[in-house]
């Protein structure tokens, strides 16, 4: 698998220095960077320089995750308004970054209550489908490519997203988080399924997105605790059966998304990532 492989970089890890500086010490060739507030607008010019100058020394590459304190597609005009205007200045944040920027990342579910409610979701889906392709043009005029990522959402109820990488006037991938898969299924029990294993979960998600799958967001799950963002290894996925569905996939950007070291939440050190790093460039 000829893919890049980056790890997680948010507003916690400052001194930005000091986290790249060990990010390439671990061999990494990129990093996602969070765009949280208060980011993208308290970053002046001279951090942003010193950003740009140890990429390049480093030969690393960066990714951007929107703020996911914004909605772009919820039902409430003056919600998704606003929240376009704080993503046109996060695209322009990132597309600064060009030619060294990957991709851009971002959320499309509108996190509302009444979105598992069909007559609500099929009109939220045909307000939320005119701000995609506001979305992807925005992207197209900065020169970004835009993945959305699958929420804890079910499959059953994703409709937004397979409607939104169908439409012939966009351009958007897909950032497949594979614990989002599975604890999304696990998580709603009053959903349908017609039975199976946590990888049926992700079999049908690469099944229907296979050639859109361009980043993954990958980490361990328990299944038993219903936790996600766990080192690999330190929950009960099978990674040989995971990398599997991944080689059948376009994929070319890897984030080992490991927030927790294991099932206490101890949170990880650079040492746990280093061995998932290893453990990941095993399979590429």
């Amino acid at each position: 698998m000829d893919i890049l492989l980056g790890a997680p970089v948010w507003y916690g890890n400052r001194p930005f220095k000091r986290t790249i500086e060990e990010l390439y010490k671990l061999e990494l060739d990129y990093f996602e960077f969070s765009l949280d507030y208060p980011l993208p607008d308290c970053m002046e010019e001279t951090e942003r320089k010193e950003i740009k100058e140890l990429l390049e020394e480093f030969g690393l590459k960066i990714a951007f995750h929107s703020p996911l304190d914004i909605s772009v597609t919820h039902p409430r005009d003056e919600v998704a308004d606003a929240s376009m205007t704080v993503l046109r200045r996060c695209m322009n944040f990132s597309a600064d970054f060009l030619p060294i920027s990957l991709y851009y990342n971002l959320h499309l579910n509108p996190r509302v209550s009444t979105f598992k409610l069909d007559e609500v979701r099929e009109e939220i889906i045909i307000k939320s489908l005119d701000r995609c392709e506001e979305i992807a043009e925005m992207a197209s005029e900065f020169g970004l490519l835009v993945s959305v990522e699958n929420d804890l959402v079910p499959f059953e109820w994703s409709d937004l997203i397979f409607e939104a990488l169908s439409l012939s006037a966009t351009n958007l991938y897909l950032t497949f988080d594979v614990g989002h898969a599975i604890m999304a299924e696990e998580t709603h029990p009053k959903i349908k399924r017609g039975g199976g294993s946590y990888l049926d979960y992700l079999k049908r998600w690469v099944e229907r997105c296979r050639d859109k799958i361009r980043v993954v967001h990958l980490h361990d799950c328990s299944l038993t605790e219903k936790q996600d963002h766990l080192s690999i290894g330190r929950g009960e996925l099978d990674f040989d059966a995971v990398f599997d569905l991944l080689k059948s996939t376009d994929c070319k950007y890897l984030v080992i998304e490991t927030f927790w070291r294991n099932k206490d939440k101890e949170e990880m050190t650079y040492e746990e990532l280093r061995r998932n790093v290893e453990f990941c460039r095993s399979y590429l």
